[in-house]
């Protein structure tokens, strides 16, 4: 749940505090940032030394950062203050989606290839699921509550939700030993690998820019709350699509999917800075959730079969790693153009960044046909 809810309520929850949405995006751009070494160091330690540990560890670290960082905000420390509490905080960032799709692949025999596609879509179902009601819970803890609700429910869902992943014994994937040679190969080189994390890595920058303004875009209509309903809007797009996509056995191969989806995300993008009324951009950001959605799981069907088990949770992990990178530029800038020029200008900048994504996806046309 905190994945979809983190964002959303530190920008509110500082801008209840300083009104500027520069330094609400600033503050998500440097947690995105930080993820963005945090979680594959961290994935690469879970493949040598188990999930369980890793999970036992991290956690613990994150959650003390959070409550610091929340006292820091209210109690009026410096600002630069903020910002290290919430590095420390994002230093100890896990990806939960890598390691439960790594449990996926433990479970289920590798000649049942297309229920491991299934089982794929389904935990990006699962994350669409969550993407709907995270917003939606945030904003509305919030508005009811106090500003700071909508962290502190995230920290409860991941004190409840991390004990009952570390401890389920019978998905759990162990220790693999390296195979030979793997050490002297890096796991980015891998081709496939490259040609689904860079356009993902890129397209990131949509996802963040998409999240700060329209936030932004609610305020300026005195609708602060309809944020996180139109934020779920989109996630029930993915929701939908990925249930369909999960129950077709597709001809198609993963690899055009992939890129016609990535295509699909941009053109609806497109639309977005001429929207002035909430009821249509609630219907653009639905259209372009049905395009989200099967991404991931098109990408990781691409590439799990050249990836060798002992580094499979690494992998899994890069191919998304990247995103908070853009993601963080991308909340810098929408925070700049927002406060200078208001909403609309924001939107400008998912389209910018899915043009550059699917730029990004010429140098592997064969690495998809493959």
């Amino acid at each position: 749940m905190p994945i979809a809810m983190d964002t959303i309520a530190i920008i509110l929850f500082v801008h209840s505090v300083d009104k500027r949405y520069s330094i609400a995006g600033a503050l998500t751009g440097v947690a995105a940032l930080t993820t963005v070494i945090s979680i594959p160091l961290w994935a690469k330690a879970a493949d040598r030394l188990g999930q369980r540990r890793v999970l036992l560890t991290a956690v613990p670290i994150r959650v003390s950062a959070f409550i610091v960082f929340i006292l820091l905000v209210k109690n009026g420390a410096p600002i630069w203050s903020w910002f290290v509490a919430i590095f420390v905080a994002e230093s100890a960032s896990l990806s939960i989606g890598s390691m439960t799709r790594r449990r996926w692949m433990n479970m289920i025999p590798e000649k049942e290839s297309d229920l491991l596609s299934t089982s794929y879509v389904f935990e990006s179902f699962l994350d669409e699921i969550i993407y709907i009601l995270g917003p939606v819970i945030t904003t509305a803890v919030v508005t009811a509550i106090a500003p700071v609700a909508g962290i502190i429910l995230g920290i409860v869902f991941l004190l409840i939700g991390v004990p009952l992943i570390a401890f389920h014994r019978m998905s759990d994937p162990g220790i693999h030993p390296q195979e030979p040679g793997v050490k002297a190969k890096s796991v980015m080189r891998n081709k496939k690998l490259q040609a689904i994390a860079i356009p993902l890595t890129i397209a990131g920058g949509s996802f963040s820019a998409t999240n700060i303004s329209v936030v932004a875009f609610t305020d300026e209509r005195g609708a602060k709350a309809a944020a996180g309903i139109l934020l779920g809007v989109w996630a029930l797009g993915g929701a939908v699509s990925a249930f369909i996509n999960g129950a077709i056995r597709w001809k198609i191969s993963h690899g055009s999917r992939y890129l016609g989806y990535l295509t699909g995300m941009t053109l609806v993008a497109f639309s977005f800075p001429f929207i002035s009324n909430m009821y249509l951009l609630g219907l653009a950001l639905f259209l372009q959730g049905l395009c989200i959605a099967p991404l991931l799981p098109n990408g990781l069907s691409l590439i799990t079969k050249s990836i060798p088990a002992s580094q499979m949770t690494q992998a899994i992990s890069l191919a998304t790693a990247g995103i908070p990178l853009t993601g963080a530029l991308a909340s810098f800038m929408a925070g700049q153009m927002i406060d200078n020029s208001g909403a609309r200008a924001g939107l400008w900048l998912p389209f910018f960044f899915l043009v550059l994504s699917c730029s990004a996806t010429i140098p592997y046309l064969k690495s998809y046909r493959n």
